[in-house]
C-alpha cells in the first residue's frame, strides 16, 4: 500500500523563480501533447524521443489526462494541478533544520553533477508516524506543486498490509453530531456542535475580510480522524475488531461524517491488521439491539425505547 502525504517547500527566491518557470514549461508542454491527442484520427501518445526526460514525463501525463477525462465522457482539457513530476527525495545533505531535500531534474536527461537543483522540506506528524510502522519505506519519486502561491511536495510511503488477525468479538461505532463517536465498549466521543459552531463563525469573520481558508481538513474532520485512530488502537490492543456502516452505501449528499469516519477507519484497520466488518446502514438507528424488533417509531431525538420488550437507552448507544 502507498500513502501519500504533502510536506511544505522552502525554497529560495531565486530557486522559487525556477520552480515557477518550469511549471510553467511543464503546462505548455502538456498543452500541446493534448491538442496533438485530441486532434489525432487516432489517439496516441506523441513521440518524445530526443526531446529529454522532462518532456517525456509531460506528454505521458497528458496522455494519462486524456484517457481519464475521454473514459469518464469529458472533453480533455488543460493540467489542472501546477506540478513537476521530475522531484526525487533524497536524505539530509547540508542544513540540519531540514528531514528531506527534493532534487528536481528540470529539463537535463542526466543526474550528473548539474543536472538538477535542491530544495528543502520538512516531515510532520503523520508522516513521521507512517514512517515508524514496521517495513514502511520512503520512496524516492515525489511531486513538487503550488498552492495560494506556496509550494509543496507530494511524497509517498510504501507500507506491507500485514495478514488480518482473527478475532471473536467486536467494538461497534457509530456517528452522531451530539457525539462524535460512541462505540460499544462505553466510549462517547466529543461533542462536534461546538467544534461545528466555531467553524462556521470562523468562515464568517474570514469572508467578511475578504480571505480564504487555509485548511486542508475541516475541524470536524480533524476530530473524527483521531477518533478513528484511537479506537483501531483500541481495537488492534484489546485483539477485538471494528464493526462500522459501509461508507460505499451512506448517502452520500448528507452522511459525510460517517462516510469520512468509515474511509478512514478501513484506511488504518488495513495498515495494523485489524479486522473490520462492514454492517449495512438501513434501520441501525431504528433496530433494538436487545430483541431485533424494527420500527421507526423507536427513537426520540437522543432516547431509543422499544415498544416490543421495553428496552430504553441512548440512541447511538443502540445503534
Amino acid at each position: 500500500m502507498i500513502l501519500s502525504y504533502k510536506c511544505k517547500l522552502f525554497p529560495s527566491r531565486v530557486k522559487a523563480d525556477t520552480l515557477a518557470a518550469l511549471v510553467d514549461l511543464f503546462q505548455r508542454l502538456h498543452s500541446i501533447a493534448t491538442q496533438q491527442i485530441a486532434s489525432a484520427d487516432r489517439p496516441r501518445l506523441p513521440s518524445c524521443r530526443g526531446k529529454g526526460e522532462f518532456v517525456g514525463r509531460a506528454y505521458r501525463r497528458a496522455w494519462i489526462d486524456y484517457q481519464r477525462t475521454t473514459k469518464a465522457g469529458h472533453t480533455p482539457g488543460q493540467l489542472k494541478a501546477e506540478l513537476i513530476d521530475s522531484a526525487e527525495i533524497q536524505r539530509p545533505r547540508k542544513a540540519t533544520s531540514f528531514d528531506l531535500w527534493c532534487m528536481v531534474r528540470g529539463t537535463t536527461t542526466t543526474r550528473a553533477k548539474n543536472g538538477g537543483f535542491y530544495v528543502p522540506a520538512r516531515k510532520h506528524r503523520a508522516l513521521n508516524r507512517t514512517l515508524a510502522l514496521p517495513g514502511a519505506t520512503l520512496n524516492e519519486s515525489a511531486e513538487i506543486f503550488r498552492k495560494n502561491g506556496k509550494w509543496y511536495v507530494r511524497v509517498g510511503v510504501t507500507v506491507p498490509v500485514p495478514e488480518e488477525q482473527p478475532v471473536t468479538e467486536w467494538i461497534g461505532c457509530d456517528i452522531g453530531a451530539r457525539a462524535a463517536v460512541t462505540r460499544s465498549d462505553g466510549y462517547h466521543g466529543l461533542d462536534l456542535r461546538p467544534v461545528l459552531q466555531r467553524s462556521r463563525n470562523r468562515r464568517a469573520t474570514l469572508q467578511k475580510q475578504g480571505r480564504e481558508e487555509s485548511r486542508e481538513l475541516s475541524p470536524q474532520r480533524q476530530v473524527l480522524a483521531r477518533e478513528a485512530r484511537q479506537t483501531v488502537l483500541v481495537a488492534q490492543q484489546s485483539g477485538r475488531g471494528v464493526a462500522l456502516e459501509d461508507p460505499k452505501r451512506l448517502i452520500r449528499w448528507k452522511q459525510h461524517a460517517a462516510r469520512f469516519f468509515g474511509q478512514r477507519v478501513l484506511l488504518l484497520a488495513a495498515i495494523l491488521g485489524v479486522a473490520v466488518q462492514v454492517i449495512s446502514p438501513p434501520y441501525t438507528s431504528t433496530t433494538c439491539s436487545r430483541c431485533g424488533h424494527v420500527e421507526p417509531g423507536h427513537r426520540h431525538r437522543a432516547t431509543f425505547r422499544c415498544w416490543q420488550c421495553g428496552f430504553t437507552h441512548n440512541a447511538e448507544v443502540n445503534a
